[in-house]
């Protein structure tokens, strides 16, 4: 094996990555995030993504060494590090060998947004990475969260959302419904069993789509200035969807009813 591979758990560098893994905080002073694999590195690159730092395990498959390649072309620091001491800074079950830290990437919001959804305080990672993905491919402008909302950049949201973190637009709103950022857009309220069924409602205007979390529902707030409340029609047998199915079901009326996504 060769010298330069790191062996120690003690490295000041691999120290830094375990801190941004573990927390919230660290990652946001940084205004970094932790992508693995070749997939994410790959399209990191090709979205021009500033890389920090580059961990590398010495046996790599081919698209994963070509991603290593190209970041330590462009001046990245690339430390090959054991297999070991890359799975305990991994979030994956099984670590890929391929670990980047990279600035967060900010793609702008549209100078008009038509179509938002706001995800008021949902708090799993694996759904709302699967929410991102899903407000991407749905054609969503925006993806406004509140304050209590899990991190979007938590690398478990990260891996969830399969490269949505590059193209879809994110953003907090501190000051919930009265936000400028929702302005002009009709706000509905996301609720089982109350307000109109979804495909009952017009929605090719400007639209806010207003998501709570399965545990806590939505935050009275919202109602002073929402438009009504939208539900899924279900089978009486079924209590509830996972959140981001049913966002997914109305979000995919919406683009249906304009058009595409």
């Amino acid at each position: 094996m060769p010298a330069s591979v790191v062996r120690s758990a003690g490295n000041a560098r691999l120290r830094w990555v375990r801190d941004l893994h573990a927390s919230r905080k660290a990652r946001q002073e940084a205004g970094v995030f932790l992508l693995e694999g070749s997939r994410l590195a790959h399209e990191a690159l090709h979205a021009d993504v500033t890389a920090r730092l580059v961990l590398r395990t010495p046996e790599l498959d081919a698209p994963s060494q070509s991603a290593a390649a190209a970041f330590a072309r462009s001046g990245v620091e690339v430390m090959t590090v054991l297999p070991q001491l890359l799975s305990a800074v991994s979030d994956a079950q099984t670590a890929p060998g391929l670990l980047i830290v990279a600035d967060r990437p900010r793609p702008p919001l549209p100078s008009s947004v038509r179509l938002a959804l706001v995800a008021d305080r949902l708090a799993d990672p694996g759904n709302f990475g699967s929410l991102m993905r899903t407000c991407l491919a749905a054609g969503v402008d925006a993806l406004f969260c509140t304050p209590g909302t899990v991190d979007p950049y938590n690398p478990k949201v990260v891996r969830g959302a399969m490269g949505a973190h590059f193209h879809l637009p994110l953003a907090t709103l501190d000051q919930g419904p009265d936000s400028p950022a929702l302005a002009g857009l009709n706000l509905w309220l996301m609720e089982t069993g109350a307000g109109l069924a979804y495909h009952q409602i017009d929605w090719r205007g400007p639209v806010a789509l207003v998501l709570g979390s399965e545990a806590h529902g939505l935050d009275p707030a919202w109602r002073r200035l929402a438009a009504g409340s939208v539900h899924i029609p279900m089978h009486p047998a079924s209590e509830s969807l996972n959140a981001t199915v049913a966002a997914a079901v109305v979000l995919f009326e919406i683009a249906h009813q304009r058009g595409s996504p």
